[in-house]
């Protein structure tokens, strides 16, 4: 056992080996009474903070010595002699590796791997997984209106039973827009086979779902094409949202994620057990989790989403389509467009269908009466190309929809205010997060697409489209490219180009066709 001695200071100062030896013993047995504070230690130890009589002036002292306000700095520009190396492609962010053969699913797979294998193979799967997805959404759905050029001539199949007027330019484009949303309509029998597919797709998921899936997306909202696709919803249910209830969760908590997602594999396994899809089924790994099936005899896309009814966002494209009858012709003609650029849908990173409808909703909005009469889709079409091609910074400003408008950082009020609007501080959340991506220099997020959603404030429609600017160059392009046509389709009576709106789009049909006579004789 060992004790502790009494040592004087003399004995410290004089025997350097001493303190060595008491040094090296454990705390637990040093001589305490060494380590004891001289008096006039104490005295030092106070400071101007302590207040002895007022316990509050010391704290607000306290609180003042210690508040610290620490903030991260990004500098806008590089210091002087600063070199940044040039990143690969494949390096970037945003890169998509090319389509691979996607992996076995190690969750259900038989022969587990060891845990490290398993790790490096689920990080491998998630690339290729989000690559197949993508490749199986180009297959059919989004290419089905491509580019004309490199062997596919240009096309203008609207005009196959349409006699053109040979006088006003503006006129003869209306009526070549009216045709070409008559000609992207589905026909009866493609409408007949899509209905068929629905109780298909029915039946398959009786024994493995809730609830049955119901149909959503453009099919509901009237704005439904030929080669759109097919959306599902499968309802689930949330009780703890029950509306008796005052405040409610989170739809997106992550519990309800994770049930979305294993109700998601679950039709995945009941679909690829089928020969109607079996391989052609992709879970995507999102932060909105989908799944993907391609029905192989019509080429037809489905789309699959997990939510507790029908999204809102539906109502209000039917009620907008009620209120401006030239929102869906105008959809058609603007889609077809982008599509024949390749900058459609959210696995090109651009705008999505909704995104894309809510901003021609918005731009009819801010243009309310501006277009009385009738026969006067080519002047609107014309103004929306030069509205979002020339006269908005789309990488800078937000779209607002309800209440029709433009925001900006500089637009919105500098300080907040507690009894500021709803739409108002979901823009600020908006253009709050664009700032900061800038600041961080995250150009790509910056400058993507802001539409504010209208049935939730908080939410961005075009987060999707990071390709903002090729977006607008587009517009700025065809509007330029229309007015040009405009001009010498009628020069002194002489006719110069068969149609106004070909030349602008410039787009091929060949595939389209293909997947509407798969899906209506098949």
């Amino acid at each position: 056992m060992v004790t502790s001695t009494p040592v004087s200071s003399f004995t410290l100062f004089k025997c350097p080996n001493t303190v060595m030896q008491i040094l090296s013993l454990p705390l637990r047995i040093r001589p305490s009474h060494l380590f004891r504070p001289f008096h006039s230690s104490v005295a030092a130890a106070k400071t101007p903070d302590v207040f002895a009589n007022s316990l509050r002036k010391t704290l607000e002292a306290h609180r003042s010595a210690n508040r610290r306000l620490i903030r991260k700095i990004y500098p806008i520009e590089d210091p002087p002699g600063l070199w940044r190396p040039e990143i690969p492609p494949e390096s970037r962010a945003g890169y998509q590796p090319p389509a691979e053969p996607a992996l076995p699913d190690s969750e259900y797979s038989p022969d587990t791997p060891d845990p490290a294998s398993r790790k490096r193979q689920k990080k491998r799967k998630s690339h290729v997984d989000i690559s197949s997805h993508q490749s199986l959404n180009n297959q059919y759905g989004e290419d089905a209106i491509q580019p004309a050029g490199t062997g596919r001539p240009a096309q203008s199949p609207w005009l196959r039973d349409l006699e053109l007027p040979r006088a006003n330019a503006e006129i003869t484009l209306d009526a070549e827009i009216r045709a070409l949303d008559q000609y992207l309509t589905p026909r009866a029998q493609e409408q007949s086979r899509i209905e068929k597919l629905r109780m298909e797709v029915a039946s398959l998921l009786k024994a493995v779902v809730p609830h049955a899936p119901r149909v959503i997306g453009s099919h509901c909202t009237g704005l439904v094409l030929a080669h759109s696709d097919l959306d599902f919803i499968l309802p689930y249910e949330d009780l703890p949202r029950s509306l008796e209830r005052d405040r409610r969760p989170s739809p997106t908590r992550p519990q309800i994620q994770d049930a979305h997602i294993r109700l998601l594999r679950q039709v995945q396994r009941a679909l690829q057990h089928t020969d109607t899809f079996s391989d052609h089924v992709k879970l995507s790994d999102k932060r909105n989790p989908s799944l993907s099936a391609r029905h192989r005899p019509t080429g037809l896309l489905l789309q699959f989403y997990c939510g507790e009814g029908i999204p809102a966002i539906t109502e209000y494209l039917q009620d907008y389509q009620a209120e401006y009858p030239a929102l869906r012709p105008l959809y058609a003609v603007t889609r077809t467009l982008l599509e024949a650029r390749g900058l459609f849908g959210s696995p090109q990173a651009s705008i999505g269908p909704d995104a894309l409808a809510m901003l021609i909703v918005a731009f009819l909005k801010m243009n309310h009466g501006r277009f009385p009469g009738p026969n006067n889709l080519g002047e609107q079409f014309l103004a929306l190309l030069q509205f979002y091609g020339t006269q908005v910074d789309l990488q800078s400003v937000g779209i607002a929809v309800d209440p029709p408008g433009l925001f900006s950082a500089d637009m919105l009020p500098v300080a907040f205010n507690a009894d500021e609007p709803a739409h108002q501080r979901g823009q600020r959340s908006l253009i709050s997060a664009k700032r900061t991506a800038a600041a961080k220099r995250n150009f790509l997020v910056a400058q993507r697409l802001c539409i504010q959603d209208p049935t939730h404030y908080m939410n961005d429609l075009g987060r999707s489209c990071t390709r903002t600017s090729e977006l607008q160059s587009a517009f700025a392009a065809a509007h330029q490219q229309l007015c040009h046509s405009c001009d010498e389709w009628a020069n002194d009576g002489n006719i110069k180009t068969p149609s106004v709106l070909a030349t602008t789009l410039q787009a091929n049909f060949d595939t389209l066709e293909k997947v509407r006579n798969q899906l209506a004789y098949l």
